[in-house]
Parts: structure tokens; C-alpha cells; sequence
């Protein structure tokens, strides 16, 4: 994987993260709108967009500064694809299981009539999801991140189930995913080149042996 490679998808992390602070804070403003007022629910609203739009933007910004497409990336032939299998695989097992663990979750808190529990166990799996993608991406920051994300939901798992718990969570969730985005804003692009030159030296060794 080259340097534009990384930049490129370390763009679509940040969009991701960023639309993910989105949805929590969006459940989090959802769950304490009654109690709020309108007054505050206009401004948070209006923070909740101005947040992801920010994001959104510099994250667009990024990947146009690569110069590298996705078409790019599939004229590349076999050794393109070669580079970015790790990546590729480690993505797909990760979003197979987080469908799956999500799914199964749901369905029994569905049934044992526990639906307050829906939202940390969401966010638990999408969490954990990060772990693989940290190990093939060589990004401490995903690991960083499922570790807050995995902690705020095992406490919320345990919490009393209530609409100010609900908020709480959601709001310590969005906050965990937008300083994470930026984050990898701000320091992931100096990674880049490290991971770069690693990878290469992990191809070469295992090359030789």
C-alpha cells in the first residue's frame, strides 16, 4: 500500500467516524429533546451538522489532495491488488461479523423485551470493529478508539436504563468519533509514510523467507 493508497482510505475512515459521531449524537439529542427544549434542541441540531459537514469536508479535501481514485486502484493489476488484500479481507471479515454479531443481538434483546440494551450492544460491535482494521492499517488510533468506544458501552450495558443515561451515552459516543476523526486529521498523514516504508519491509522479508 503507497502513501496516496493510505491517504485515500484514511479519508473514508474520517468520513466514516464522522457520520457515526452524527448518528450517536443525533440519538443522543433524540433522547433528551423532550426534556431540552426546543431552544437547545435548535442549537444542537445545528452543532450536529455543522460538526459532520466540517468533517465531511476536510475528509473530501484530503482525498482530493492524493490525486488517487478508486479506478486508479483497479488498473493497478494483480500486484495493486495484491498490496491492498490485507486491507480488503481484514474489512470484509470485520463488516461480515459486525452484521452478524449486531443482528443476533438485536434479536434477543428484542426478545427478552430488553430494548434499551439495542443501542450500547450497537455500539459496542461497531467499536470493536475497528480492532482488526487497527492491526492491518497499522493505526494506533482505531485501537484508542474501540477501547473508548467498548468501555462507554459495557458501562452503559450495565447503567440503569434510562432517557438520560440514553443521552449521556450517545453524547460520550459522538464525542468519541468526531475527536477521533480528528485526530487522524491532524496526525495521520504524517503516519503515512512510516506505514509506507513498514509495509514495504514486511513484503520484503517475506519475500526472502
Amino acid at each position: 500500500m503507497t502513501h496516496r493508497q493510505f491517504l485515500w482510505g484514511l479519508s473514508g475512515g474520517v468520513s466514516a467516524l464522522a457520520l457515526r459521531g452524527f448518528f450517536w449524537f443525533g440519538v443522543g439529542s433524540s433522547a433528551s429533546a423532550r426534556h431540552a427544549g426546543w431552544l437547545v434542541f435548535g442549537l444542537s441540531t445545528v452543532f450536529q451538522f455543522g460538526m459532520v459537514v466540517g468533517l465531511l469536508w476536510l475528509a473530501g479535501r484530503l482525498r482530493r489532495r492524493t490525486g488517487f481514485s478508486a479506478a486508479e486502484l483497479r488498473q493497478g493489476g494483480a500486484s495493486g491488488r495484491r498490496e491492498t488484500r490485507p486491507f480488503r479481507v481484514a474489512f470484509g471479515w470485520a463488516t461480515l461479523g459486525q452484521a452478524l454479531l449486531i443482528g443476533l443481538g438485536v434479536w434477543w434483546f428484542m426478545r427478552a423485551n430488553r430494548h434499551e440494551m439495542i443501542w450500547p450492544w450497537i455500539g459496542l460491535i461497531v467499536s470493536l470493529h475497528l480492532v482488526p482494521l487497527a492491526r492491518v492499517l497499522h493505526l494506533r488510533a482505531f485501537y484508542v478508539t474501540a477501547l473508548a468506544g467498548g468501555v462507554t458501552c459495557v458501562i452503559a450495558l450495565a447503567a440503569p436504563s434510562t432517557l438520560h443515561n440514553l443521552a449521556y451515552f450517545a453524547g460520550v459516543m459522538a464525542a468519541i468519533m468526531w475527536l477521533s476523526a480528528a485526530y487522524l486529521l491532524r496526525c495521520g498523514p504524517d503516519r503515512g509514510q512510516s506505514i509506507e516504508t513498514s509495509m514495504k519491509q514486511e513484503q520484503e522479508s517475506s519475500t526472502e523467507m
